[in-house]
C-alpha cells in the first residue's frame, strides 16, 4: 500500500509539473501570432481490485492538446481573405481614382481649354492669334490624353509587379505548406500518434497568410492538409506542390498570363481562377477596372478627334486649301488567339479616324474567307476572300503568314488610341475655318426634324460642288435629289442611326420629319479670308453630343464618376468585412487565445496541486520508514 501511495504521488507530482510546464508555455507565447493555447489532458488511471474494492492507482497524462475549432479557424481565415481581397483592390481603385479624377492630371480643364479656344477661333476665324491659341490648345489636349494614357500603363505595369510579387510570396508559403505536412507526418510518427501543436499552429497561420494571397480551399488527409485554388486545382497534396508563374504572353490581351505548373505541366489560368485574396484583386482590378479605364480613355478620343477631324476635313483654310486632318490617334494592336496554329502575322494601321467607332474587332478565318466581327455588339461588319481589308476607319492586312481555318485575332483600337494622339497641324494657317456648303431647312417643313453638324465623312468621292436635296418620303425614309429633282440615291433611318451621308458629307438629323419635308446641302464656298461657319462648326463640337447622347466632357465625367461609384461601394464593404474580420478573429481567440489572467489561476492551482504532492510523497516516505523501523 505505501508503494502504491508513493506511485500515486508522483504522478500527481508529474500532472502537476505537467500543468506547470504547459501553463508557462501558454503565457510566454500569449502575443505569438497564430499560437493556441495548450491544455494537459488527463484521465486517472486504471484502479486495482485489492479485497475491499478498486483503489486508484494516480493519474495518467494522456495528451497536450491545443485549443482548436475548425469552424472558428476558417471562418477567420476566410474572412483574412475576403479583407484582404477588398483592401487590395480598394487600393488599387483608389490609385486610378486619383489618376482620372484629379485635376490636373484628368483631361476635364484641357477639354475645356480647346472649347474655349474653338469658340474664339469662331469668333475670330482670320486672326492668326486666335488660330495659334486654337492649335495650341489642339495640342495641349493630345499631350494630356497621351500623359493620361501613359499614366494608367504605368499603373498597370505597377500592378504586374505586385502580380509577380504575390505569385512569389504564393510559391513559398505553397512549399512551407508541403513542408509541414511533411514534418507534421514525421512528427506525429515519432511521437507515438501525439500531435506537435506548434506545428500544427505554424501550418494553419502559413494557410491563414495563403489565404490572404489568392482564394484557396482546403481538405485533410490524414495528418496532412490539401490546400487547392478556387477552381479546384491543387496546390499541395501532401507533400506535393504545384507552382505559379507569371509572365509575358504575345496570346493575352494583357500581354500577360497565369500559369499553375504541376507536374512539369503547365496551365494557363483565366481570371475566374483566380479568385479572392490580394492575387485576384490584383487581376480582377487589372483586367476589368483599369482595362475598362483604358478602353474608355481610348473611346473618348477617337470620339473627340473623328469629330474634329471631320469639321476640320470639311473646311477650306486660310488659303482656301481643303482641310486636312488635325488629329491622328494610336496604332491598333492585333493579338493572337491561344491555340491558333497558322503563322499568321497581322498588320494594323488606321486609314480615316473620321470613320472609327470606338469598337474593337475579332478577325477569324472562316474557310476560305476572313470575317470581321464587332465586339461591342457582336456584328459582323465584313466578310472577306482576301487581305487587306479597310473596316470602319483601320486597315487589316496580313504582315507575314496566314491563318489557319479557325484562328483568330483580336484587334485592340481603343485602349491604344490616346496613348498615341497627336496634331498634324504645325502651321496655325491650316485650320479650316472657311466652309464649301451649307445646310439649310425650308420654313414649309411640318415636321419636327432639325439637322446639325454638316461635317466631311470618308467617301471614295467627294463632291462638294453640288447641291442635294434630302427629300423624306415617310417619317424614315429618304430620297437624295439633284437641282434637276433627278434621284441620286435612297436610304432609310433605323433608330439609332440618326446620320445622312452621301458624296463625303454627313449631318446629323434629331426629331421626326413628315414626309415631303426637305433638308438642303447646296454648295457654298465661303471665301477664306472672312468666312467662319466651319470654325464656328468646330467650336460648337464642346456641346455636340459625340458620345452617344453625351458630349465629350459629360462622358469623360460619367467614366470618373463610375469608377468613383466603384470605389465608394468598395470602401463600403471594406468597412463592413473590417468589422466582420475583427468579429471571427474575436470569436476564434475566445476559444483558442491565451488569457493570461486565467493561466495564472492556473499556476496556483498547478502550483497547490505539486505542493500537495509532494506532501504525499513525503508522507508516503515516512510511512516507508515507520515501515522498515517496525520489520527491524
Amino acid at each position: 500500500m505505501t508503494s502504491s501511495i508513493l506511485n500515486i504521488a508522483l504522478s500527481g507530482l508529474k500532472a502537476a509539473q505537467a500543468g506547470l510546464s504547459v501553463t508557462a508555455n501558454n503565457i510566454a507565447n500569449a502575443n505569438t501570432t497564430g499560437y493556441s493555447r495548450q491544455n494537459v489532458v488527463q484521465n486517472a488511471s486504471f484502479a486495482n481490485f485489492s479485497g475491499g474494492g478498486y483503489f486508484g492507482q494516480g493519474v495518467d497524462i494522456i495528451t497536450v492538446q491545443r485549443a482548436y475549432d475548425a469552424f472558428l479557424t476558417s471562418q477567420a481565415t476566410q474572412s483574412a481573405a475576403s479583407l484582404s481581397y477588398l483592401n487590395t483592390y480598394s487600393d488599387q481603385m483608389s490609385g486610378l481614382m486619383n489618376r482620372l479624377g484629379d485635376v490636373e492630371t484628368g483631361v476635364t480643364a484641357s477639354l475645356n481649354n480647346l472649347y474655349a479656344a474653338m469658340s474664339s477661333f469662331g469668333q475670330a476665324s482670320n486672326d492668326t492669334a486666335s488660330r495659334q491659341v486654337a492649335l495650341s490648345a489642339s495640342q495641349s489636349t493630345a499631350a494630356r490624353f497621351r500623359s493620361l494614357s501613359d499614366d494608367l500603363s504605368a499603373l498597370s505595369a505597377g500592378t504586374n509587379q505586385k502580380i509577380t510579387t504575390s505569385v512569389g510570396q504564393i510559391n513559398q508559403l505553397v512549399s512551407a505548406v508541403a513542408s509541414y505536412n511533411e514534418k507534421i507526418s514525421n512528427a506525429v510518427g515519432n511521437g507515438s500518434g501525439h500531435t506537435p501543436n506548434e506545428l500544427l499552429d505554424e501550418r494553419d497561420q502559413v494557410i491563414r497568410e495563403l489565404g490572404k494571397l489568392t482564394g484557396i480551399t482546403t481538405a485533410n488527409q490524414g495528418g496532412s492538409i490539401n490546400v487547392y485554388l478556387s477552381n479546384g486545382q491543387p496546390l499541395v497534396v501532401g507533400t506535393a506542390q504545384s507552382k505559379l508563374e507569371f509572365k509575358a504572353d504575345p496570346s493575352s490581351l494583357s500581354g500577360t498570363s497565369l500559369s499553375l505548373v504541376m507536374a512539369g505541366r503547365s496551365t494557363v489560368l483565366k481570371e475566374s481562377d483566380i479568385d479572392g485574396g490580394q492575387l485576384g484583386a490584383l487581376v480582377q482590378f487589372r483586367d476589368n477596372e483599369l482595362a475598362k479605364a483604358q478602353t474608355d480613355l481610348g473611346k473618348i478620343a477617337i470620339s473627340m478627334a473623328a469629330a474634329y477631324n471631320q469639321q476640320q476635313q470639311f473646311g477650306l483654310d486660310s488659303k482656301g486649301n481643303p482641310g486636312t486632318p488635325l488629329f491622328t490617334l494610336g496604332t491598333p494592336t492585333a493579338v493572337s488567339a491561344r491555340g491558333n496554329v497558322g503563322d499568321a502575322n497581322l498588320s494594323v494601321s488606321l486609314t480615316d479616324i473620321r470613320s472609327m467607332t470606338g469598337d474593337d474587332y475579332q478577325l477569324t478565318r472562316s474557310g476560305s474567307d476572313y470575317v470581321v466581327t464587332r465586339l461591342s455588339d457582336k456584328q459582323v461588319v465584313g466578310t472577306y476572300a482576301s487581305l487587306p481589308q479597310e473596316v470602319e476607319g483601320i486597315t487589316i492586312g496580313l504582315a507575314s503568314g496566314d491563318l489557319a481555318d479557325g484562328d483568330s485575332f483580336t484587334i485592340k483600337v481603343t485602349s491604344q488610341a490616346a496613348s498615341g494622339m497627336q496634331v498634324l497641324l504645325t502651321d496655325p494657317s491650316k485650320l479650316a475655318g472657311a466652309a464649301p456648303m451649307q445646310l439649310d431647312t425650308p420654313a414649309t417643313n411640318k415636321g419636327t426634324g432639325t439637322v446639325a453638324r454638316l461635317r466631311s465623312s470618308e467617301s471614295a468621292v467627294t463632291d462638294y460642288s453640288k447641291s442635294v436635296d434630302v427629300v423624306f418620303t415617310s417619317a424614315s425614309e429618304y430620297e437624295l435629289r439633284d437641282s434637276a429633282g433627278t434621284v441620286l440615291g435612297n436610304g432609310k433611318l433605323t433608330p439609332p442611326q440618326t446620320t445622312i451621308s452621301q458624296i463625303g458629307w454627313s449631318f446629323d438629323l434629331a426629331g421626326a420629319p413628315a414626309a415631303g419635308d426637305t433638308f438642303t446641302v447646296s454648295a457654298s464656298p465661303g471665301d477664306p479670308s472672312g468666312d467662319n461657319r466651319n470654325a464656328l462648326a468646330m467650336g460648337a463640337l464642346g456641346t455636340a453630343k459625340l458620345m452617344g447622347n453625351a458630349t465629350l466632357t459629360d462622358g469623360y465625367a460619367a467614366v470618373v464618376g463610375s469608377i468613383g461609384t466603384r470605389a465608394a461601394s468598395l470602401n463600403v464593404s471594406k468597412a463592413a468585412q473590417t468589422t466582420a474580420y475583427n468579429q471571427a478573429i474575436s470569436d476564434e481567440q475566445s476559444n483558442a487565445g491565451v488569457n493570461t489572467d486565467e493561466e495564472g489561476m492556473n499556476l496556483i492551482k498547478y502550483q497547490q496541486a505539486y505542493s500537495a504532492a509532494g506532501k504525499i510523497l513525503a508522507m508516503s516516505s515516512q510511512l516507508f520508514d515507520e515501515l522498515l523501523t517496525s520489520i527491524r
